[in-house]
This record gives structure tokens, sequence and C-alpha cells, in this order.
């Protein structure tokens, strides 16, 4: 094995480790109460809090004391982010001030920009707010031109800035159900169709057709019953699931720590050109020593536990090929989590990395249903011998196309 696939492979488990433990110890950071947070760098935003956004919220009943953050300085992003992930706030609306602040009458108030004292006030004094609720006035400089309200479901409602409340609250969706997988989160138009075709195909890149053939080799060897032969290639295409699942589980709890989620899913584009790119050089270059298989040690010791054919060898086997197959595998995944970490929710990430995962998974199920037929699946293995270079070819163009996909069109639509 490349010392560079051991690495990657090996990195693959500290990003899961990483995935679970980090956001605990950045949770754990977090403190409650009313919290304010602005840039050092905006000329207009201390005076903003120091005599109007402080003074109107205590004129409107607000006693806590505030805590307020520089979010430019070591930490004050990640505070941010916990705070704004502990009320439910989602990335997509954002703004140079941000104030969270408990309501006297036991709701929660977001105040983001410059809003007016007097209308702070004034939504303040009223008693038919929603339990959660959004006020920004997005102008920095001159005379404010409107004023948006959000209550945490639906699309955010602008205003012009001497609409009365009286008008502009009975306008507002109903508070969502206290559902994880809030339908306005979802962001399907987008994500959907983005999962779907990327999982659909990186099930049957390159990468993944090793995946199938090892599937295939395992079951040739095995003499046995059918019934213990879709046993245990079971356990081998849920290994590979579980695998999978667990370095994007990884992934997706580590980005989110980052407090620029477009800047990530950026990165996570260019790097699924860079490995389209290597691709297209093994293509061209075969004997280019940097080449994105299954290590042919992995292999080895592959082949060393399916002549045990028991179901901890069957472990061990999904185990191997599923960390092995991801150095190789592994860009459009990673191009596919940073982009659901920029454009929804952590439930609904699980849910669209679910669905990837299954996708992903789902010819190595056909294979294993159509175990029977041997021909058919000893004459696709042949085919894709013959065919390896023109599928890494064709799997190349197609990476480098999505990555330029993403970067002009999906990340950039939402507003980086």
């Amino acid at each position: 094995m490349h010392r560079w696939q051991r690495w990657i492979s090996g990195l693959s488990l500290l990003i899961i480790l990483a995935g679970w433990a980090m956001p605990v110890l950045a949770q754990s950071e977090t403190t409650e109460g009313f919290h304010i947070f602005f840039s050092a760098g905006c000329a207009d935003c201390w005076p903003y809090v120091e005599e109007v956004l402080v003074p109107a919220l205590q004129a409107g009943g607000v006693t806590a004391e505030p805590v307020i953050h520089d979010f430019t300085r070591p930490g004050g992003r990640q505070l941010l982010a916990d705070q704004a992930r502990a009320v439910g706030l989602p990335r997509r609306i954002a703004d140079s001030l941000y104030a969270f602040v408990p309501r006297p009458d036991g709701g929660f108030l977001v105040v983001l920009g410059h809003v007016p004292g007097p209308l702070l006030e004034e939504l303040l004094a009223r008693d038919d707010l929603p339990r959660k609720l959004v006020i920004q006035q997005p102008k920095m400089h001159g005379q404010p031109e409107e004023y948006r309200l959000w209550s945490f479901t639906g699309e955010m409602l602008s205003f012009p800035i001497n609409t009365p409340l009286d008008e502009a609250i009975p306008l507002l969706p109903p508070p969502p159900s206290q559902s994880l997988l809030d339908p306005a989160e979802a962001n399907l138009a987008t994500l959907l169709p983005a999962v779907v075709v990327t999982g659909l195909l990186d099930s049957v890149n390159p990468c993944a057709f090793a995946v199938i053939l090892l599937l295939l080799a395992f079951l040739f060897t095995l003499r046995k019953s059918r019934s213990q032969v879709l046993k245990l290639g079971a356990i081998y295409v849920a290994m590979i699931f579980l695998v999978y699942f667990a370095i994007g589980l990884g992934i997706l709890s580590t980005v989110r720590l980052s407090d620029d989620p477009h800047f990530v899913a950026r990165i996570g584009s260019y790097l699924l050109i860079g490995l389209g790119v290597l691709n297209l050089i093994e293509y061209r270059w075969p004997r280019f020593p940097i080449k994105l298989h299954m290590p042919a040690a992995a292999h080895k010791k592959v082949n060393q536990l399916l002549k045990v054919a028991t179901v901890p060898a069957t472990i061990g086997v999904g185990l191997i090929v599923g960390l092995c197959t991801f150095p190789c595998s592994g860009g459009v995944y990673v191009s596919i989590i940073t982009l659901l970490n920029a454009k929804t929710t952590m439930a609904w990430g699980l849910a669209y990395l679910t669905l990837y995962n299954l996708l992903f998974v789902l010819p190595l199920v056909v294979i294993l249903l159509a175990v029977g037929n041997r021909v058919t699946a000893k004459r696709w293995a042949a085919w894709e011998r013959e065919h390896a270079l023109a599928l890494r070819l064709w799997f190349g163009l197609m990476m480098i196309g999505l990555g330029v996909l993403m970067l002009t069109v999906v990340i950039s639509s939402g507003g980086v």
C-alpha cells in the first residue's frame, strides 16, 4: 500500500472520531444569556449597540445583562455558530450584527443588523409574537428602507420600514411543528437532485466497481446454500453502507464547525475537480504513480478473509473495503457533504446522507439479489476489466463537470 493511501485511510478513521467528538466539545463552551455579536471592523456597530440596541431592549423589558463578543476574535465565530445552532437560526440568514435575546414573554428574539430602536420597543411590547422571531434591518448606512421578519418557518418576509407591525405580524406563517425535518429547511429543489444524481453516479465509479468485483469474488468462493450466500452478502453490503455513512457523518459534523460553510463547499468542489483531473491523467498515462485505486495490500488481506467465509470475516472484509476505497471514490462524497453543510440543517443533512449511501450500495444489492446468475455476473466482471480505462475517463470528466456545476450554479446561487 502506498504511504499516501495509508495516510488517507487512517485519516478517514480520525475524521469519524473527530466529527463525533468536536461538536460536543464546542457546545460545552456555549453559555446561556443575552449575547450580542459583531465585528470590530464595523465602525457603526459599537455605537449602534451602545446607543440604540441595548437601550431599546431594556426599554422593552429585557432585564438580562448583555454579553458582547467580537466574532472575529479567536473562538468568536464558533461561539456565534453555537448560539445560532442552539436557537435554530439557519446559515442562509446572516448579517454583520447578531443579538440573541430572551424575550420578557418567554419567547426568543434574534436581532440582525441595525434595527431601529423604536421598532424594537414596539415589537417587544406586543403579546402576539411567534415563540421565536427574527427581525432584520440589513442596511448599515443611511436611512433604513425595509425591515424583515421570519418566524422560523417559510420564507423571510420583507416590509417597507414604515409598515406598522399590526400589518406585518399577521402575515407571518404559523410556527413550525416540533419536527427535526422541517420541510422549509429541506432545500429539495437543489439538494434532492444533487444527492440522487451524485449517489447513483458514485455507485458505478471505477472504485465502486472494484467493490462490486470483490463482492462477486466473495460470492463465487462460497460453497454454501443460497440462503447463507444471501446472509453473508447482506452483511458485506451493510458494512460498506455503515463504514461510508460513518465517514460521511464524521465529515459532515466536522465541516459544520466552520464559520464559512460556502467556503468549505467551494473547497469540496475544487477537490472534486482535482480528483477528476487525476482520473484523466491515469487514462492518458496509465503508469502515473498516483492512482486512485484500492491498495494492493488491502486486496491481499481481503482475499485472505474471503477464504474464511464466516460472519466476523465478512464484517472485516466490508470494513477494509469501505475504508480503503474511500480515498479513491470519496471525491464526489466529500463535495456533496460540503454542499449539504452549506445548504441545509444537520437533521436534513443526515437524511440526505442516508439516501446517498443507500444509492451508493444499490448496485451491490442488485448483484446480491441476482447471485444465482453467475454467467451474467462473470460477463459483467469481464466487461469492467476490459473497459476500466474508458470508465476512468468517463468518471473523471463527470467529476470535473460536477465540480464546475457546483461552483458556478449550485453554490453561487446560495449567495456566496
